[in-house]
């Protein structure tokens, strides 16, 4: 797979002169994902990332004002429209 990222010239000029520099650019974000912590799951009876938006939405709304009635009816219209990964659990 070939990807596109961005660095700052000085370091992107000592990499293309590599003669093997995508090995050692392989290499060196296999080793920096390799002391990465793994991304935190959640618990049984933590809610995913969107349900907890779900709700934060869900109980922000009377912020609203005047809106909130049409931004609730809107928020349930999108909620029945889509099944996230939580939702097969």
């Amino acid at each position: 797979m070939r990807i596109v990222i961005s660095l700052p010239d000085e370091i992107a000029e000592r990499i293309r002169q590599r003669p093997d520099s995508d090995e050692f650019v392989t290499r060196a974000i296999e080793e920096a994902l390799a002391k990465e912590p793994p991304p935190p799951t959640p618990g049984p009876d933590e809610p995913y990332r969107w349900a907890k938006i779900v709700e934060r939405v869900r109980s922000e709304s009377s912020s609203l004002g005047s809106y909130a009635k049409k931004f609730d009816a809107d928020r349930r219209e999108f909620r029945r429209s889509f099944r996230f990964p939580h939702d097969e659990r």
